[in-house]
C-alpha cells in the first residue's frame, strides 16, 4: 500500500487490487467497481480526478486559469468553425514592481489575488467568459459574442472598477492600482498565436503611451 496526499485528500494506492482508499477508508477501484459488492462506486473517485484536473488548469495563487489551459482553450476556439465573435482583453498592472519593492512578495501576491477576484466579478458565466493569468502581473479575459464597441466598454469598465477599488496590503494599508489593456477581436485569418500577439502589442502600446488606458484594435 502506498500513501499519497492529493489536494488535501489523503489516498492510499493499492497496487495489488488496482484501486485507491480515500481518507475515510472507502475503496475506489480504478475500474469503478467495489470489490466487496460488485457495485459501481465512482463518486469520490471522480471527485479526486476532478480536483486533480482543476489543479492542472488553475493558477494556484489567484484561482484564474493558467497559461497551459489558455493555450488549450484558444486552440479549441479556433477549431470551432461555427464560433461567433471572440474578444481578447490583454491586461497588465502598471508599475507592479513597486508593490513587491514596498510591501514584499506578500504584498504583490495580495494585489494579484484581489485583481483576479475583481476580474471574475465581470464574467458572464452563461457566455463562457474566462479569466486567465498568463504569468507575473499579466492577465487576459476572453469574451464571446460582443461587438468591438461592447468589448471596449467591458475593458474600460474593468479599468475603472479596478482603479477605484482599494487593495488592502498584509499590513492593513490601502493602495490603488492602475491597469493597461489591449483589446482585439478575432479575424477570419487569425491563428491563436496571431490573435494573442495582436492583443499583447496593443497592451504594450497602451503602456508605452501613458498607461492606465485601453487601446483597441482598429477594424
Amino acid at each position: 500500500m502506498e500513501s499519497r496526499n492529493i489536494d488535501k485528500i489523503e489516498i492510499d494506492l493499492c497496487t495489488n487490487c488496482a484501486g485507491i482508499y480515500l481518507d475515510d477508508g472507502e475503496f475506489e477501484s480504478f475500474t469503478g467497481v467495489d470489490p466487496t459488492t460488485g457495485l459501481l462506486r465512482l463518486s469520490k473517485f471522480v471527485k479526486v480526478l476532478s480536483r486533480l484536473n482543476e489543479r492542472a488548469i488553475r493558477d494556484e495563487l489567484t484561482g484564474a486559469f493558467n497559461r497551459k489551459y489558455f493555450n488549450e482553450f484558444m486552440a479549441g476556439i479556433f477549431e470551432n468553425k461555427k464560433r461567433g465573435p471572440v474578444s481578447l482583453l490583454a491586461i497588465d498592472i502598471d508599475h507592479f514592481k513597486q508593490f513587491n519593492s514596498r510591501f514584499g512578495h506578500d504584498g504583490g501576491d495580495a494585489v494579484l489575488k484581489e485583481l483576479s477576484r475583481l476580474l471574475h466579478m465581470i464574467l458572464r458565466t452563461s457566455r463562457d467568459d474566462h479569466v486567465f493569468r498568463l504569468g507575473g502581473e499579466e492577465f487576459c479575459i476572453i469574451l464571446f459574442d460582443l461587438s468591438p464597441e461592447d468589448s471596449y466598454y467591458v475593458a474600460e469598465s474593468v479599468r475603472r472598477l479596478v482603479g477605484a477599488q482599494p487593495f488592502i496590503m498584509p499590513g492593513g494599508e490601502s493602495v490603488y492600482i492602475n491597469l493597461s489593456l489591449g483589446v482585439t477581436l478575432a479575424r477570419p485569418t487569425d491563428t491563436p498565436e496571431s490573435f494573442y500577439k495582436r492583443a499583447d502589442e496593443l497592451l504594450y502600446q497602451a503602456k508605452n503611451t501613458g498607461r492606465n488606458q485601453v487601446i483597441i484594435d482598429k477594424p
